[in-house]
């Protein structure tokens, strides 16, 4: 991407200076170009001056400068979690849900709770022999 920059020289003598720094963060440069060691950046500057001065001249008003950026090892991300972690987290993960669980047996979280049936009175039927009906 091209960025434009203007800024005021108000005096100056003869020459001037400009000075632009850039950064490459290394999560842009270890995601996008994980498979290189090297990448090299050609940053192009061109310099134009507006003003009322009619005999202005420009010299060596654009530029091309070749940068190369080295990939430093010791920052490189891992390949990844190794089997025998994850394994280890899933056993200790049931081994936590385990115990949870007896321990919410023994404080009796699991049983289930018995209403008393209400009280009806009991009557006790006489059985009246089908001829003194």
């Amino acid at each position: 991407r091209c960025l434009e920059f203007h800024c005021p020289l108000h005096s100056f003598e003869r020459a001037a200076v400009l000075t632009a720094r850039g950064r490459l963060w290394n999560s842009t440069f270890l995601e996008e170009y994980l498979a290189v060691t090297s990448v090299e950046l050609i940053v192009r500057a061109s310099v134009s001056v507006t003003s009322s001065i009619k005999n202005l001249v420009l010299k060596d008003a654009s530029t091309q400068i070749p940068v190369t950026i080295y990939l430093d090892p010791g920052v490189a991300v891992a390949g990844g979690v190794p089997w025998w972690v994850i394994l280890l987290a899933v056993l200790a993960g049931i081994l936590v849900l385990a115990l949870l669980v007896f321990i919410l047996w023994k404080l009796g979280f699991f049983r289930r709770v018995r209403y008393a049936p209400p009280a009806v009175p009991q009557y006790h039927a006489v059985k009246i022999p089908r001829e003194e009906r």
